[in-house]
């Protein structure tokens, strides 16, 4: 109460449009207690709108009649300015529109929880925004290479820099602050390779301690769902090769071209948020991936609760694929190989669908991912099959230089498979209707 009284303010520009509206509430009011015989107690103010509207008008009807329209006349107009100047402030222009679309209809969406790290975390969540805005994008804290890795070292913080990617993905905000975050330091002893973003999580995290100077930071960024690190504790990655060699660091493991035969967290033991925890059990899907396999997917896995929790919820599990090898962690691997991967380090299956690319990648493109030892990931229908997931193919690739998720198509993809078995199968279907209505279109 003590805030809607707060419109009542000097200079706020809204008191004369309630006003306008009191005067054509009464005067509206008053018409229907002269035509319908009026009410008791208000009888004397019937009888005194009567006589000025007959003595105005004579005594017939009409006079009541255009009393009754000017009041409503009033109370619309008056309606509409004081909405006009509240929100006029509060969100200029076709941000008002956008802000409601967001608060009412995306709030009704599917609840996701996307895993994993890396560009294809955040490619994916730029386009599941316009969709919903109940996401959780849970993010590995492994990191230890470049901005992050120097931050993690020196202030004993988990890494930022997957978080603040995620926190830009998922930012409904203006340009300006998205690329001050991304904004990054090419000079300085000090500031020369930081990222804004990073530093500001950083200080975040001094004052209000890391999950939370995550979750404030959205706040600013006025993100569409919330961004959780799968855990705080401070952990390393352990990568033991086909050869038995033992390489620790997530910036080192992605260095070396050999096969992966077992991926260890170190140390051992450690526990997810339960923030974590209990977004997993109660989604509608979990989605993994797209993303780096041993350093952004799997490290997330590992994690103490994670995997026993995707197993345990009702969700819907999804697996997103890779469109490329990668010949530091995958070279060679098909899309079964990936999925089975997987499986061999939690020791349970968990994915109902997986997810593939379908569309021809062109020649250029093919020679330059070949000359760095990559290639497309091959679709094994029957390994599929024999893993017992659903396989959704379609074309995902982005227009580019890049074989790049393109992130409008692969939300849509992911949604088939988060409705199909759940109470919001039609929510799609509304969402790209108002959409087109909107003018909108997602990245």
């Amino acid at each position: 109460m003590r805030r809607l009284l707060k419109l009542l303010y000097p200079g706020l520009g809204v008191k004369r449009w309630l006003l306008l509206m009191l005067f054509g509430l009464l005067a509206f009011l008053a018409a229907l207690f002269v035509l319908f015989m009026g009410i008791p107690g208000l009888k004397g103010l019937a009888e005194l709108v009567y006589a000025r509207t007959e003595a105005a008008f004579g005594p017939e009807i009409w006079g009541l009649l255009l009393l009754l329209v000017g009041g409503l006349a009033l109370i619309v107009y008056g309606a509409y300015r004081f909405l006009n100047t509240l929100f006029r402030d509060l969100a200029p222009g076709e941000k008002a529109v956008d802000t409601l679309y967001q608060s009412r209809y995306l709030r009704r969406g599917p609840k996701l929880v996307v895993i994993g790290g890396g560009t294809g975390l955040s490619n994916l969540l730029r386009g599941l925004k316009e969709y919903t805005s109940n996401i959780t994008a849970v993010v590995t804290v492994a990191d230890d290479g470049g901005s992050s890795g120097k931050l993690r070292g020196e202030l004993g913080m988990p890494p930022p820099g997957d978080i603040r990617n995620c926190l830009v993905a998922l930012a409904d905000t203006e340009p300006l602050l998205e690329t001050l975050f991304q904004y990054r330091f090419t000079s300085g002893d000090s500031l020369g390779g930081h990222s804004f973003g990073n530093l500001f999580l950083a200080a975040m995290s001094q004052i209000l301690g890391f999950t939370e100077g995550v979750k404030a930071s959205g706040k600013v960024l006025a993100i569409r769902g919330k961004v959780l690190p799968v855990t705080e504790e401070n952990i390393k990655l352990k990568a033991i090769f086909a050869d038995g060699q033992e390489v620790w660091g997530e910036s080192n493991i992605s260095r070396i071209p050999e096969a992966i035969q077992r991926l260890e967290l170190v140390p051992e033991g450690s526990r997810a948020l339960p923030e974590v925890l209990e977004a997993i059990l109660s989604a509608d899907a979990i989605v993994m991936g797209p993303g780096s396999l041993y350093t952004s997917l799997l490290p997330n896995l590992l994690v103490g609760g994670v995997a026993q929790a995707v197993v345990a919820s009702k969700g819907i599990k999804i697996f997103v694929c890779n469109i490329m090898t990668q010949v530091q962690e995958t070279r060679s691997y098909t899309a079964a190989e990936h999925v089975e991967a997987i499986y061999r380090h939690v020791g349970t299956k968990l994915f109902q669908y997986v997810i593939v690319n379908n569309l021809p990648i062109g020649e250029d493109l093919l020679r330059r991912y070949a000359e760095e030892g990559a290639e497309p990931v091959a679709i094994d229908w029957e390994r599929l099959r024999q893993l017992e997931v659903k396989v959704l193919a379609a074309p995902l690739l982005q227009p580019g230089q890049v074989a790049w998720h393109d992130s409008r198509a692969l939300a849509k993809t992911v949604l088939t498979a988060a409705l199909s078995q759940s109470h919001h199968a039609s929510r799609l279907l509304d969402n790209l209707l108002l959409e087109a209505q909107l003018g909108k279109s997602p990245p």
